[in-house]
């Protein structure tokens, strides 16, 4: 079952390897009509891909939440089948899939590097409230993604609505969302984001004191964990009361996608802690 899974595995990583190429495609020469391409190899990715986590999950006994591999796995499938969702209902910001796909096919690419070797939950971490601990943080990750694509997009229509280049670039930017529409988009993704966070972190404490009998104890990921709701706290505070609208806000949230991923990815290969020590093995 393991080699079936891996190669389930590889093949989705394939897809959406595909899919991001159509995406970039679509959107550098702007071919509209290739984008089809691009949602299918897509969503035949997460399919294969659903498989391979479910089989994993049968052999193991516990869901991608565990190993490095399996953290970015979930990562990936759930930043996919996200963006997949949300462009069946904002159908014009379909373009943002040049960043949400390249980065999902990332996180495989990287997880592939990792053990694969199965791991149990330690009996001290086992609890009810590892699951939504672990997946309201990939939620988070999969929202705030989405909205750095968005911001992507908003920052190219910008730019060629100031340069007018050419007759050409503004009809195609003009089947994007109006720049007013994204900012708006962008602003939903990050709060929704952002309650993920506060959920992810909520749990989190419970888990932590039914585990090591309390809350909060500054261990690194927790540390890094607040530093990175209070970037994005302090990037919606920015945008309701200080204005922050439009292309500041835009860039704000993509600088801020490089900590959360470090938050989420990179705190366990970094800094050794109670969280880190079973998840990086």
């Amino acid at each position: 079952m393991a080699q079936v899974e891996w190669f389930l595995y590889l093949a989705a990583t394939t897809l959406y390897i595909v899919s991001s190429i159509f995406y970039i495609y679509s959107l550098v020469f702007k071919k509209e009509d290739k984008l089809k391409y691009a949602f299918g190899s897509a969503l035949a990715g997460l399919v294969f891909h659903s498989v391979s986590i479910a089989l994993r999950w049968i052999e193991t006994g516990h869901g991608p939440y565990i190993s490095l591999y399996e953290v970015l796995s979930q990562a990936a499938w759930i930043s996919v089948a996200f963006f997949l969702l949300v462009q069946k209902k904002y159908e014009r910001i379909k373009y943002a899939g040049f960043v949400v796909m390249p980065v999902s096919f990332l996180l495989m690419g990287v997880g592939a590097t990792n053990s694969r070797d199965f791991q149990t939950i330690p009996a001290s971490l086992y609890s009810y409230w590892l699951v939504p601990h672990a997946g309201f943080a990939t939620l988070a990750f999969g929202s705030i993604l989405t909205a750095t694509g968005i911001a992507a997009l908003y920052i190219l229509k910008e730019r060629f609505e100031r340069i007018k280049k050419d007759s050409q670039a503004d009809s195609f930017y003009e089947r994007l969302p109006t720049l007013r529409v994204m900012d708006e988009l962008m602003y939903r993704f990050v709060a929704l984001g952002l309650i993920f966070l506060t959920i992810m972190i909520g749990t989190g404490g419970i888990w932590a004191n039914q585990t090591w009998a309390r809350y909060w104890g500054w261990d690194p990921i927790e540390t890094w964990s607040l530093i990175t709701w209070f970037m994005y706290a302090i990037c919606l505070h920015l945008r309701v009361n200080v204005g922050w609208t439009g292309k500041r806000f835009a860039w704000f949230i993509i600088f801020s996608i490089f900590v959360l991923a470090f938050s989420l990815f990179g705190v366990g290969v970094v800094y050794s802690g109670l969280h880190t020590d079973y998840i990086t093995a």
